[in-house]
């Protein structure tokens, strides 16, 4: 970057991307910067945006600043604006004025700019920034009922490094009322609490009456470094989620069977079983974690939320009883097999309950297909519905084409009857299909359906690609 504050307009404008240099000089040109000024080797000003009130700017060498605009990036066009205009403008210097003021002329300058009130607010902010910055706190809470406060936020986190600790608290405790994702502005927040040695109770409060991440990773990050502060705090609370942050605590102190113990004496529900096997999972204990997962199987058997432990039984151990319980949770062709390989002659006892448990047609459909069960598979194909239809044409497809054809080709027919796009398109992905099998059949189908109706534009425009090339 060429020396600062630039004397034309080359000496900045390879450093902005294009499209925002230009809106920068559209905004100079139209006269929306309303002041500029100079101090030493920084400009600010003030330029008029789409708000309202106009937006605050400072542009300091290299191009480092700050705007109030909600642009996420920096230079905005409200920077480039500000400094087209300084170089139209070329505002004399403040600094050298400042400073050849005797110190009864600076007091009695600043004595009478305190009786502007913008002056005076940031006057109070220099001389009290705790105190300012509490009533910027204040202010943001009363944005946040009005649905906003982004603004006042990223006022406030510019100003953090002035707070104390009981100011930078009550920040957090308030950022926990936006309307919007908190995150950003509490890591940032919580990062000085942290630093200024923020009291934990306050932290493990706000923890237990709003979970985030980032109150999380902060008071793992304090506990980790004063455990003697936390545990305690931890040991006196009796919910779920006190226990599961003391059990984290504890891992990262290195207190393994500790934490451990805690989360054995939690499990209660399915949730507490598939955390505390996945934690073993990732501790590398897997005998016992499929020790854990058969307990709650026997405990919670019928809840479908243990499929992913009669996953992790079957996977590992694959006795009958897994592929059973897993199969009369999610019936699926695997298990079916598996059982049929494993129980031998007993499956035979076993197989109807099975089927019985089988909802899904094309799972029926391909499990007959399998056993060349013929009979039981016409019967499922007589009283199937035509909305099983794709599917079951699907399952058909290796073994019985024709067939596979015949129920592409009906239902493809009962989408079109429902006269929407939305059904055509599905028509025609239907009868894509059966042209895999019988291309002339797909084809004479799609010819029979524009014959039938006619006057549908859109039907003929979704079929069209059916019909090219065709005779």
């Amino acid at each position: 970057m060429r020396p600062f504050p630039p004397e034309k307009e080359e000496d900045f404008a390879p450093f902005f991307p294009e499209e925002i240099l230009a809106r920068g000089l559209a905004y100079a040109k139209e006269g929306r910067v309303k002041r500029v000024f100079r101090v030493g080797e920084r400009l600010l000003g003030e330029v008029q945006g789409s708000e309202p009130r106009p937006y605050r700017v400072e542009v300091g060498p290299g191009l480092v600043g700050s705007c109030t605009c909600p642009y996420p990036f920096f230079p905005c066009k409200h920077a480039a604006a500000l400094l087209y205009a300084y170089l139209e403008r070329r505002p004399e210097d403040l600094r050298p004025r400042l400073e050849a003021l005797s110190p009864e002329e600076a007091k009695g300058l600043l004595l009478r700019l305190s009786g502007l009130p913008e002056v005076a607010f940031l006057l109070k902010e220099a001389l009290f920034p705790e105190e300012a910055f509490a009533e910027g706190v204040r202010r943001l809470r009363q944005a946040f009922r009005l649905g906003g406060g982004e603004e006042e936020a990223k006022g406030l986190l510019l100003r953090l490094p002035q707070a104390g600790e009981r100011e930078v608290g009550r920040f957090i405790e308030v950022l926990l009322e936006a309307p919007f994702d908190p995150e950003p502005y509490l890591r940032v927040a919580l990062a000085r609490y942290l630093e200024l040695g923020g009291d934990p109770a306050l932290l493990l409060r706000l923890y237990l009456k709003a979970p985030s991440p980032s109150l999380e990773e902060a008071l793992l990050a304090l506990g980790k470094e004063r455990p003697e502060a936390l545990l305690p705090l931890l040991e006196k609370e009796r919910s779920p989620i006190a226990r599961a942050l003391r059990a984290e605590l504890l891992f990262a102190l290195g207190r393994e069977e500790e934490a451990l113990a805690l989360l054995r004496e939690g499990l209660h529900g399915v949730e507490d079983y598939l955390a505390f096997v996945e934690r073993l999972l990732r501790l590398g204990r897997r005998e016992e974690a499929l020790r854990y997962a058969e307990e709650a199987v026997a405990w919670f058997g019928k809840d479908p939320r243990l499929l992913p432990l009669l996953d992790l039984l079957a996977a590992h151990r694959g006795s009958p009883e897994d592929h059973r319980a897993r199969f009369l949770l999610r019936p699926n062709l695997e298990d079916y097999l598996a059982l049929k390989a494993k129980l031998g002659r007993a499956f035979a006892e076993e197989r109807p309950r099975l089927l019985r448990q089988v909802q899904d047609p094309a799972l029926l459909a391909r499990i007959y297909l399998l056993e060349e069960d013929w009979k039981a598979l016409d019967r499922l194909l007589k009283r199937a519905s035509p909305e099983a239809y794709p599917a079951l044409a699907e399952a058909l497809e290796a073994r019985l084409p024709e067939e596979a054809v015949r129920l592409y080709l009906e239902a493809a027919g009962r989408e079109v009857e429902k006269g929407t796009r939305r059904a055509y398109q599905e028509a025609a992905r239907l009868l894509a299909k059966a042209s895999r099998l019988d291309p002339k059949a797909a084809r004479a189908m799609a010819q029979n359906l524009l014959k039938a109706y006619p006057r549908r534009l859109a039907l003929k425009e979704t079929l069209a690609p059916l019909l090219a090339g065709g005779p």
